[in-house]
């Protein structure tokens, strides 16, 4: 089992997004997902539970509301029983809160700590836990680093993401230097790029487009690859599907065809890093 969060220390970039077009993709090639997040917005909860109403003809804002405490990732901070929603086949969720955040008493590894204490049920159950987080350095975000194995780093075409890496890189290094035991760290993640929403026709797009394909010739296991600004995916976003189903609806042309190879494949390459 693996475990892969999303994160960057800014908004707007699309990780929520691709944590579920990732989970999406997986549960289709056969694979069980759990799903949580720690985004005091809930997009990605909002988004699972807006797919799952599409499907079933139901109201997005009742099944919210339905949420019960057990269902969501309060439960895990703080060591308590918890019951994931289930979304689809393969495809379960742990929901966000917009509390969490005011929770006492959660510390670094208290993820590590949920994961040793359901270690068996998570093995069983799941073939990989996607996290998405909030755009911050702050405990909840970090309790991600600490339980992963992956950190997908979200960079768009600007500078503003680009630049934030070897500060994520420090604090990884910090949370790995705070959670030891005599054994050695306790904490195994790495810090993989991901770009995101980049425009192969722009110059900006096209700057950063050269420099994760340099860290990746370089580096191969540093950079997952990046995934072009499409409005298919904007356009499956507003109807709560995946781009597994969305590509589904729409009158492929040879680009969009490439687009969505293109896509599926560099998702894949980043969960198997």
């Amino acid at each position: 089992m693996k475990i892969i969060s999303f994160n960057v220390k800014a908004g707007g970039v699309g990780k929520s997004t691709l944590c579920f077009n990732t989970a999406c993709l997986l549960a289709e090639k056969g694979y069980r997902v759990l799903a949580l997040g720690t985004d005091t917005n809930m997009n990605l909860t909002k988004r699972f539970v807006g797919y799952y109403a599409r499907k079933h003809g139901l109201s997005q804002e009742q099944l919210l509301s339905e949420i019960k405490p057990e269902n969501t990732v309060e439960m895990l901070f703080q060591g308590l029983p918890f019951a994931p929603i289930k979304i689809a086949d393969n495809i379960d969720l742990i929901a966000e809160t917009t509390t969490l955040y005011g929770l006492k008493k959660i510390v670094e590894p208290s993820l590590i700590y949920w994961y040793w204490d359901n270690e068996d049920f998570l093995k069983e159950n799941y073939d990989y836990i996607l996290i998405d987080t909030h755009n911050d350095d702050e405990i909840p975000t970090r309790a991600t680093y600490a339980v992963s194995d992956i950190i997908a780093v979200v960079v768009d075409e600007t500078n503003k993401t680009y630049d934030i890496i070897p500060v994520m890189r420090q604090n990884l290094a910090e949370i790995k230097n705070k959670n030891r035991d005599r054994n050695g760290s306790l904490v195994n993640a790495k810090i993989v790029l991901l770009g995101n929403r980049l425009n192969t026709q722009s110059e900006l797009g096209k700057r950063m487009i050269n420099k994760l394909n340099k860290i990746r010739r370089e580096v191969p296991d540093a950079c997952a690859g990046y995934i072009e600004e499409r409005t298919a995916v904007k356009k499956a976003e507003e109807l709560y599907l995946p781009l597994t189903e969305f590509k589904k609806k729409e009158k492929l042309t040879a680009s969009l065809e490439r687009f969505y190879r293109e896509t599926e494949r560099t998702l894949l390459r980043l969960v198997d890093m």
